[in-house]
């Protein structure tokens, strides 16, 4: 089968767009959600942290610091009933402290009850104004729900209060860019780092916005924030991707098989080692196996079946490509490539 060149332009260009955001949810999503929840309680149920806090407290079940604790360990294992339990308990003992106000705004917020952290939060910059802790998380709340205006006030007033603060400029930064604004957005991410130079996500953000431009300083702050947590997959993914955009198609392979030793089910290394593999290696064969792997791991991935399909396409296998490219309508009604592959079939 020869395809046309502008089909073929198609899958080639589809096959090497970005989809670092893409996400499908699995037919199955309230059995994990309920399998991580009893993993989570059976291990707080066995931390030796717990144990030790639980002693305190009954040696000396007068101080509220403890209960406070106590909440913030069951916050790190998504126990979030308990931890508001506790928080509470820690608040009614003294009303006085910051602190118990932000835990209690940190599980609201986990527990996805963003009025309910909203209101706490608001009650802490009231009765502690120069909290710039406080201030901070309520910037990041707004920012969480898009009120960049509000968000940007409340950062601003903790900068006032104290001009060093990289979470401050960190935040920022990471509204800038989401509105559109790369140039501050990068002035404010480098001030960040300037702050505080571990700044892993500052180094990672500005290496999304260089890789954007296809600008290879971004290969600088992946590396920085490779040094700072080597085991990052999102690191990892972004610096092959980078790879793959300017076309260093070898390092790009060898990134993504290393994200797979971090992340056996990372399925957009798999689909992009795929496209590798079809669009400038010309091996459906092999392509068709990354692709396959993505699918098993992703079994929703739309664009995975299409590049299959794309790949038995190129084989000359017709039943297979027609197949893949229903299934992938299927998932995705409409999508213009797979109608577009099933009328260069004849279906």
């Amino acid at each position: 089968m020869i395809f046309n060149f502008l089909h073929m332009k198609k899958i080639v260009v589809l096959l090497f767009i970005s989809i670092s955001f893409f996400s499908c949810k699995q037919g199955g999503e309230e059995v994990v959600e309920d399998s991580h929840r009893a993993d989570s309680l059976l291990k707080v149920i066995n931390s030796p942290e717990l144990a030790a806090l639980n002693k305190k407290i009954l040696e000396t079940p007068d101080d509220a610091n403890l209960y406070n604790e106590r909440a913030k360990l069951y916050l790190k294992f998504r126990q979030l009933e308990d931890a508001i339990n506790d928080s509470k308990r820690s608040l009614r003992m003294d009303s006085t402290n910051a602190a118990f106000y932000l835990t209690e705004a940190d599980i609201f917020f986990a527990a996805n009850e963003t009025r309910n952290a909203k209101e706490v939060l608001e009650n802490v910059v009231k009765k502690f104004p120069e909290n710039t802790d406080g201030l901070l998380k309520l910037g990041e709340l707004y920012y969480f729900v898009k009120q960049y205006e509000n968000a940007f006030a409340q950062i601003n007033q903790a900068l006032k209060v104290n001009e060093n603060l990289a979470k401050g400029y960190y935040l920022k930064g990471n509204i800038y860019k989401e509105i559109g604004d790369t140039g501050k957005a990068i002035s404010s991410l480098e001030t960040a780092i300037e702050q505080d130079n571990k700044n892993f996500g500052a180094f990672l953000d500005l290496g999304l916005i260089y890789g954007a431009k296809k600008n290879a300083l971004a290969f600088e702050y992946y590396n920085n924030a490779l040094n700072l947590n080597p085991a990052s997959t999102e690191a990892l993914y972004a610096k092959a991707k980078l790879y793959q955009d300017v076309g260093q198609f070898k390092e790009a392979i060898q990134g993504y098989e290393m994200v797979l030793k971090n992340d056996a089910a990372h399925t957009f290394s798999m689909y992009n080692l795929g496209a590798i593999e079809f669009g400038i290696n010309k091996d459906p064969k092999k392509a068709i196996e990354h692709f396959t792997k993505a699918i098993n791991a992703d079994p929703k991935y739309a664009e995975a079946y299409y590049a299959r399909g794309a790949c038995y396409q190129e084989l000359k296998d017709k039943s297979n490509a027609v197949a893949d490219y229903n299934m992938c309508l299927q998932l995705k009604p409409n999508y213009e490539p797979a109608v577009d592959g099933l009328n260069s079939l004849g279906k």
